[in-house]
């Protein structure tokens, strides 16, 4: 055997002893501010830090089944919407070679989420409040937002932020949030009623000491279907 292919098959051991990490940003929408949910980390030296959402694929796991047991971790059942961004590759803390995660991002409604206001290991930050975050992480979240910010503006993927029902100015308030411009609204509402991905609830607010607003709800059922649905909002 040749002293070059024994070194090959050193490294390609090493690789596949590597343990594949799972990371997973998950977003809400509340108060209209767009948050990411953070979870408190301890290192090997017990210093303390908050990161995304994360775990290591185990033995009869899938990357698809540790990322759904991620979110099971956090979310109240299985109204979610998550999707599979890439592989990123970083610098092991243990070793001179290169480990590699799996990121994700999701996006679930306020209300599924479990309730953290009494742990502290958990919390939902909004996404212009965060710091802290290791190099990892601060990439994965800054192309896991890239990539909502584009989906949004083709498609009806944005949505899955939202209630049931909502008003059309909780949409618009998503969208100015998210993409971080500010948006005509009549133009907003006109192109979104003609899209037809909408229909009036025949509700309105109660309680309220503005002028009643109506409530609209999806007519899309299929989660996918809204994922891939063309949208052209021309922003």
């Amino acid at each position: 055997m040749k002293k070059g292919d024994e070194n090959v098959r050193k490294i390609a051991r090493q690789y596949i002893t590597n343990k594949i990490e799972i990371d997973c940003v998950i977003f809400n929408f509340e108060n209209n501010s767009l948050k990411v949910l953070l979870v408190k980390q301890q290192d090997n030296e017990g210093v303390i830090t908050w990161g995304l959402a994360n775990d290591y694929i185990k033995k009869g796991e899938t990357i698809l089944s540790t990322a759904h047991n991620i979110l099971k971790n956090y979310i109240s059942g299985d109204q979610f919407f998550l999707e599979q961004l890439k592989a990123f590759s970083y610098q092991s803390d243990s070793s001179l070679q290169e480990d590699i995660s799996i990121a994700y991002y999701a996006l679930v409604k306020r209300d599924n989420s479990k309730d953290d206001l009494f742990n502290a290991d958990v919390k939902w930050i909004g996404i212009n409040e965060i710091v802290g975050l290791n190099d990892k992480h601060k990439v994965i979240l800054d192309f896991s937002l890239k990539e909502l910010r584009k989906n949004i503006c083709k498609s009806a993927v944005g949505f899955n932020l939202l209630p049931e029902k909502f008003t059309l100015l909780q949409v618009i308030n998503l969208y100015e949030e998210i993409l971080g411009i500010e948006i005509n609204k009549s133009n907003f509402r006109r192109k979104l009623l003609q899209t037809g991905i909408v229909h009036d609830s025949n509700e309105k607010e109660e309680d309220v000491s503005h002028r009643a607003a109506r409530f609209y709800s999806l007519n899309l059922q299929n989660q996918e279907f809204l994922s891939q649905r063309e949208i052209n909002f021309n922003f």
